[in-house]
């Protein structure tokens, strides 16, 4: 009779997590999703003003070149304001309403202290594209896209406070909306001010980084009305606990740092890669290159969003008690992410022409991308494992080995790998690093695979009060 409940148990399980994983991944997905084809259509747009002037057209790599290089230092706090759906969702688990909005006052003060890193550095920007060996004009362009983004930094920080925090009390749909919203806007000025649309001036680029700024403060503010509204003061009294707490601080800090380091580590292992090995083999594998991550964006953002609502759910589940539950939500999460990605994969392989043509205009950087794709193609299924295990992983409080091992993933293969065959084979041109990088995916993969499947993140315990599992089924994943 044991055996029966368990096993009724375990099915009960199993028929409401995918439910609840669609219900909180959906908004989620759409949210990335807009925001990608925001970034998606930047890209086009921006592929527009060089295609009409070939001979020095670099917008689109200097706003990828620029992008990237502040996203280093933007993910780590993206990264550890991740940890916020962590202890938001955990504490919904356990039934605290207090606790997940006093998480994000917390969040959110880290953010306006951000300034004080992301605004010395404003005059620095020059310095360090110049160290990679880049010149004019794709310097003077890459350094005042690079230059508005660290503006906004801390704006783009305080967004991801509010969007974990509404994802961690399972109310993903307001984070959707703000993003909906500020992108539509960022679209439409980009179509006025990149081109001079409706009597504005022409600015290409700097239209581009001006678009995207007020698109982030609408997004901004619309979360802050939310957060602020009737509805979130009843429910989660998000008008209390405004006042620095340095224990719930320290938790964000304790977990959510080694979240942050990670994320910021794997960004600028990107970024050494790309400015320094690819762009190392001229401006034509520079737009290639950028050409490609705007295709990549398509396929893993919308698995970054699935692997959101699984933090969350996880979450969720551990504070409630319920192992079973969270390996379930890991395990759903997986394999949808991995089924859209290895399609993503099959659409770079068998249609890398037609989409290298619609980026780009000289054939040499059409021939460099579509060999780009190809190896894009292969670690497709890869890379969805290891961004949804990782985000599983998050969702438990898993942050600190997780963090070493990718770590020394990326540097030893993505960029120390990359760095010696860019030396040993420069014929290989950017197929070389390239090929390296596949690995160093691949790998990163399959390790966070193993390391959700050994469940030592089963006794973490972020809150700092152990709880007893639920007695329902330990089906293996």
């Amino acid at each position: 009779m044991t055996r029966k409940n368990s096993a009724i148990s375990h099915a009960n399980a199993l028929s409401g997590t995918l439910p609840t994983l669609l219900r909180l991944a959906i908004p989620t997905i759409a949210g990335t999703i807009s925001y990608t084809l925001m970034q998606f259509m930047d890209g086009w747009m921006l592929s527009i003003v060089d295609r009409q002037d070939q001979s020095h057209g670099v917008n689109l790599a200097a706003s990828f070149n620029g992008g990237i290089s502040v996203w280093v230092l933007v993910s780590a706090c993206v990264g550890m304001a991740g940890v916020i759906n962590t202890l938001a969702a955990q504490s919904l688990g356990r039934s605290e309403p207090d606790a997940p909005a006093r998480f994000a006052w917390q969040g959110l003060w880290l953010a306006v202290g951000s300034l004080v890193v992301f605004y010395p550095l404003i005059p620095l920007v020059p310095w360090w594209f110049r160290l990679l060996g880049h010149h004019n004009p794709l310097l003077h362009l890459e350094t005042l896209f690079a230059q508005i983004m660290l503006l906004i930094a801390p704006i783009s920080f305080a967004n991801s406070v509010l969007g974990n925090f509404f994802l961690g009390v399972h109310c993903p749909v307001h984070q959707f909306t703000a993003g909906l919203v500020g992108n539509v806007v960022n679209l439409i000025l980009d179509w006025i001010l990149i081109f001079g649309h409706l009597g504005a001036p022409r600015l290409g680029l700097l239209g581009a980084a001006l678009s995207t700024s007020i698109a982030s403060g609408v997004s901004l503010a619309i979360l802050l009305g939310i957060f602020l509204s009737h509805r979130y003061k009843i429910g989660f009294h998000t008008h209390r606990g405004f006042r620095l707490d340095i224990k719930k601080l320290w938790q964000i800090l304790r977990i959510g740092l080694p979240a942050g380091l990670q994320s910021s580590s794997d960004i600028l292992c990107w970024t050494i890669f790309s400015l320094a090995w690819v762009d190392h083999f001229g401006s034509a594998a520079a737009e290639a290159q950028s050409a490609v991550m705007r295709y990549l964006s398509l396929s893993f953002m919308p698995a970054v969003g699935m692997s959101m609502a699984a933090c969350a759910l996880v979450g969720k589940r551990i504070g409630q008690g319920d192992i079973t539950g969270a390996r379930q939500a890991g395990r759903w999460a997986v394999a949808i992410s991995m089924a859209y990605m290895g399609v993503c994969g099959l659409i770079f392989l068998f249609f890398r022409g037609a989409l290298a043509g619609f980026m780009l205009g000289s054939p040499l950087q059409r021939h460099i991308a579509e060999k780009l794709l190809i190896y894009s193609a292969i670690f497709q299924i890869f890379d969805g494992m290891n961004i949804v295990y990782i985000s599983a992983l998050r969702g438990a409080g898993d942050t600190l080995v997780p963090t070493i091992y990718t770590t020394a993933l990326a540097w030893g293969l993505c960029v120390g790998g990359g760095g010696l065959v860019m030396w040993l084979e420069p014929a290989w041109g950017a197929s070389g690093p390239w090929i390296m990088a596949t690995v160093y995916v691949c790998i990163s993969g399959i390790w966070s695979f193993r390391r959700w499947k050994g469940r030592a993140w089963q006794k973490f315990d972020v809150l700092g009060e152990k709880l007893r599992s639920k007695p329902a089924g330990d089906a293996a994943l």
